[in-house]
């Protein structure tokens, strides 16, 4: 009787890490997306912010030709 209670115990606590080391791979994917969300994110904004400078230069470039 002891040692069926001993491998209920002992199944039950392999389930349980089983089920911790999926919620710690599951954790860091979701980490790892969010680093890949943001990343792109920033990306995105200094393209935008470059785009955004390079049209202004070009837009007072050619106004100082015009005078």
């Amino acid at each position: 009787m002891h040692s069926m209670m001993g491998l209920r115990l002992s199944k039950l606590r392999h389930e349980e890490m089983l089920r911790e080391a999926e919620l710690d791979r599951l954790k860091k994917t979701l980490r790892a997306n969010r680093r890949r969300y943001a990343s792109r994110w920033a990306s995105t904004v200094a393209w935008e912010v470059a785009r955004a400078a390079g049209l202004l230069r070009k837009r007072f470039v050619t106004r100082k030709d015009q005078n």
